[in-house]
C-alpha cells in the first residue's frame, strides 16, 4: 500500500509541471496569434481535395485574406455529357506566401459544344472575400492582381500553355477576371442581381470564345503593362450590362493594377456604363468552359488579389 501511494504521489508531482508548462505554451501561442506573429506550433501538412459537384462553396481557412472557390457548372445538368472537377491545395497551418495569396487550384473539364444561345457550360472560379467590398468606384485606390496560370490537354497540369495543341482538340475557353457593380451595396455583391459585370480576359482560346458585344466592335482600348486591352459592351441573358476588356494576346503571367480599366469605363455614356458612385461588390478569377473534345486542365499556381481604398 505504501509503495502504491508513493507512485501515485510521484505521478502527481510529475504531472503538475507538465500541466503548467502546457498552460504557459498555449498562453504564449494565443498571445502570438493575437498580435499577428507566427504560431509556436505549426502543422506544415498539405491537403489536396477534389470537388466535382455542380456548384459548391469551397472555403479553405486562411490566416490572411480568404477566398471561396466554386465548380459553378451553371450551364450543365446531372446526366448530361461532360463534367468538371476542381482540385484545391490548402495548407493545414492556414498560412500562405503572403497575406493576400490564394490557395493553388486546378480545374479539369470536358464538355461537348452547347447551343449558340448558351455555349458556356461552367465558370469554375475563385472569389476574393475582401473586407473592402463593397466599395464605391470613386473610393478605389487600387485593385492589384498577381496571377500565373496555364491551360493544357489532359488531366494533369501543364508547365506552359500550348495553344496549337489546344486548337487540335477544339478547346474553346477563356481566362477571366470578373467583377460586379451596382448602385445598391447588396446587389453589387450578388453576381446574378448586379446591374454591371466587368470582365478582364487574359485569354480567349478557340473560335467560339468571344465576348458579348463583339459584333458591335471595340468601344475603347487601354494599355496595361504593355498589353493592349479592347473593350466590348453588351447585355447577357440576365439583362446585365457586360463590359469586357479583352487582351490582344494570351497573358499567362499578369501583375498589375486594374483600376485604370475600371476608371476608363466610367467615361462611357448610356445605361451600359456604371457611374463612379456605383459599388464594386464582387471580384474573382476563373475560366468559362465552352467545349473541348478531350479533357483539359486549367491550373492557377499563383494568385494574389489586394484591394485598397483611397484614404
Amino acid at each position: 500500500m505504501g509503495l502504491n501511494c508513493r507512485w501515485l504521489v510521484n505521478a502527481g508531482l510529475l504531472a503538475l509541471p507538465i500541466a503548467i508548462t502546457l498552460a504557459v505554451l498555449f498562453g504564449l501561442q494565443a498571445g502570438r496569434e493575437a498580435v499577428g506573429k507566427p504560431p509556436l506550433f505549426v502543422d506544415n501538412g498539405i491537403k489536396r481535395t477534389q470537388y466535382c459537384q455542380k456548384a459548391f462553396g469551397i472555403h479553405p481557412e486562411s490566416r490572411g485574406l480568404e477566398y471561396t472557390l466554386n465548380p459553378n457548372q451553371w450551364g450543365w445538368s446531372e446526366g448530361e455529357p461532360g463534367g468538371l472537377c476542381i482540385n484545391v491545395t490548402s495548407f493545414n497551418n492556414q498560412t500562405y506566401a503572403t497575406k493576400s495569396t490564394a490557395p493553388e487550384f486546378s480545374v479539369t473539364w470536358e464538355y461537348p459544344p452547347g447551343p449558340l444561345t448558351q455555349p458556356v457550360h461552367a465558370f469554375p472560379n475563385i472569389k476574393v472575400e475582401s473586407t473592402e467590398f463593397p466599395v464605391r468606384v470613386r473610393d478605389l485606390e487600387s485593385i492589384s492582381i498577381d496571377v500565373e496560370w496555364t491551360y493544357g490537354v489532359g488531366n494533369r497540369t501543364a508547365s506552359t500553355t500550348d495553344e496549337d495543341e489546344l486548337a487540335e482538340h477544339e478547346v474553346n475557353t477563356n481566362v477571366a477576371i470578373d467583377m460586379f457593380l451596382d448602385s445598391n451595396k447588396k446587389k453589387a455583391k450578388d453576381s446574378t442581381k448586379a446591374s454591371y459585370e466587368l470582365m478582364v480576359w487574359l485569354a480567349a482560346i478557340g473560335p467560339a470564345t468571344h465576348p458579348i458585344g463583339l459584333k458591335q466592335g471595340a468601344m475603347a482600348t487601354e494599355i496595361i503593362n504593355g498589353i493592349t486591352f479592347s473593350l466590348y459592351v453588351g447585355r447577357n441573358s440576365l439583362k446585365q450590362n457586360v463590359l469586357t476588356w479583352v487582351a490582344s494576346e494570351t497573358v499567362e503571367k499578369f501583375n498589375a493594377d486594374l483600376t485604370p480599366l475600371v476608371q476608363r469605363v466610367l467615361s462611357g455614356t448610356g445605361s451600359y456604363y456604371p457611374l463612379d458612385s456605383d459599388y464594386v461588390g464582387y471580384m474573382g478569377l476563373g475560366s468559362e468552359a465552352y467545349h473541348s473534345n478531350t479533357a483539359v486542365t486549367f491550373h492557377v499556381p499563383q494568385l494574389a488579389i489586394d484591394v485598397q481604398r483611397s484614404s
